[in-house]
């Protein structure tokens, strides 16, 4: 059977209460677990790893509120009318602050999913099991410190200076105050070198959804990226485009479809399952059953549809009536028009309004009426993605021809069969130009895929963007100190050493 997701009983956020023998108010709860009781054999290091991964389902991560703040700082989602909730709305204007939910909330998942990895680093090297096979000790080990990395990337590139910790925290004055960026990215690259080795290049059914090689090259390669290191990054995306097990997968609508989840082009995804979403901000719960997620019913266009395709998206994709050779035919597996049908034999017709979003959307085999908890993978990483990637690092290296090739090769996948650049309106005679083609291919590819907003903050932290490509986010063009958001209240209150 095929696992969606890799989550088990998730008791790591329960470890680390000191032992006591004292009574009353400290007296430790007799059923739970000390790291001294705990972190004795395999099972343990594999359920505390697992719990890492279960912190994605939360709330506060990919369950919903990650979905927000990756959505509001982009330029491929509008609001959907009144019902967007307050916090949601105020980042997409522009006119939060660092009270907000759609910031504290992924700060605080982000934070735990760290402790938890932290723990697992800390504590399962020293397990002495001698039934724990060494290369799956080491294996885990490396997960978690990708995982640690994953969260690290995603609270570098939104807030810049953070508090970085690379253990457990174990006393109430443990906190941290903010470490320059130049810190995080060191920590980054240094992890992320040295699990590259480590790492399977691909799992069994039974341990999809588990970090490989490849996911821990992309990220290296975004991290290098995002600093501008554009040479040692090609390096690393031209390995996993030469050697990893990775390819387009014909029909591009096979990337946000259940049934073809973990398919040649996934290079790692957050797996969901079950018919429930239960709203704990840490994915904690024992039924897989509440593992579901609400990030398709918060967009969908039968249900809450509090975000909507932005008229710029929709601008964006080529097409015939625009002076195009061609439509493009990822729009219609993007935005759903009213009058469009939908279900697996077109039965459906949607009427409740004029367009919402189509992508990872369960429309394609049913009618989800008004409320649909999703148990879609979210596909963080595709093959696509480097594809792109390897597009900008050649343009920045001066090979402009190999960025073109890259770019077509996304544009000649069967289902998409685009004309291949340079086009009448995307010409490809300069660096800015083919910067151009660059950002408008990475919009119409990857949208709603919660990717826009760190590509838009890494182009504008290198300074990418001109008169031919300008910024796309009004309040940040008109207020830079706006590109970094603000450290949260919670972290705030709660931390003496952040002022």
């Amino acid at each position: 059977m095929k696992l969606k997701y890799i989550i088990s009983i998730l008791i790591a956020g329960l470890l680390f209460f000191p032992s006591c023998d004292e009574e009353g108010l400290d007296k430790m709860n007799p059923n739970g677990f000390t790291t001294s009781s705990y972190y004795q054999n395999g099972l343990h290091l594999e359920k505390a790893t697992n719990a890492i991964y279960g912190q994605f389902t939360g709330a506060d991560l990919y369950g919903r509120m990650i979905k927000y703040l990756s959505a509001c700082r982009s330029d491929e989602h509008e609001s959907g009318g009144p019902q967007l909730e307050v916090h949601n709305a105020q980042l997409i204007a522009g006119t939060y602050d660092n009270t907000i939910y759609t910031l504290t909330g992924p700060w605080q998942g982000l934070y735990r999913m760290i402790h938890r990895a932290n723990a697992v680093i800390e504590f399962g090297s020293g397990i002495e099991d001698p039934t724990l096979d060494s290369d799956i000790k080491e294996h885990r080990i490396a997960e978690a410190k990708f995982l640690r990395a994953f969260c690290y990337y995603y609270l570098v590139v939104y807030w810049g200076d953070v508090p970085l910790y690379t253990e457990t925290v174990k006393t109430a004055d443990g906190e941290k105050a903010t470490s320059p960026e130049s810190e995080i990215y060191t920590l980054l690259e240094t992890d992320l070198g040295d699990i590259i080795q480590v790492l399977n290049v691909s799992h069994d059914d039974n341990n999809l959804g588990r970090a490989t090689k490849g996911a821990a090259q992309l990220l290296l390669a975004r991290v290098l990226m995002h600093q501008g290191k554009y040479g040692a990054a090609h390096t690393i995306l031209l390995d996993i485009y030469e050697n990893g097990p990775y390819d387009l997968v014909d029909n591009y609508a096979e990337n946000f479809r259940e049934e073809t989840e973990y398919n040649e082009e996934s290079i790692f995804e957050i797996g969901f399952a079950g018919s429930n979403f239960n709203w704990w901000a840490d994915g904690n719960g024992d039924s897989p059953a509440d593992k579901g997620h609400v990030m398709f019913q918060d967009v969908s266009p039968v249900g809450w549809r509090n975000l909507v395709p932005s008229e710029k998206l929709i601008n964006d994709f080529e097409r015939v009536a625009d002076g195009d050779a061609k439509d493009d035919p990822r729009l219609a597996e993007t935005v759903i028009f009213e009058g469009d049908t939908y279900g697996p034999d077109g039965e459906f017709t949607l009427t409740e309004s004029a367009f919402g979003w189509y992508k990872y959307s369960p429309m394609y085999k049913l009618n989800p009426g008004g409320y649909y908890i999703s148990t879609i993978n979210y596909r963080n990483m595709r093959f696509a993605e480097v594809l792109i990637k390897l597009a900008e690092c050649e343009n920045e290296v001066g090979t402009p021809a190999n960025a073109i090739a890259y770019l077509n090769e996304i544009r000649n996948r069967p289902s998409v069969d685009m004309p291949d650049y340079p086009t009448t309106n995307y010409p490809c005679d300069s660096k800015d130009q083919i910067y151009r083609a660059i950002m408008h291919e990475s919009l119409v590819e990857f949208s709603n895929e919660l990717y826009r907003a760190v590509e838009l903050a890494r182009w504008r932290k290198n300074g990418k963007f001109s008169a031919l490509n300008p910024e796309p986010i009004d309040y940040i063009a008109t207020n830079p100190n706006k590109a970094i958001l603000p450290i949260p209240s919670n972290e705030v209150d709660n931390n003496s050493k952040i002022d």
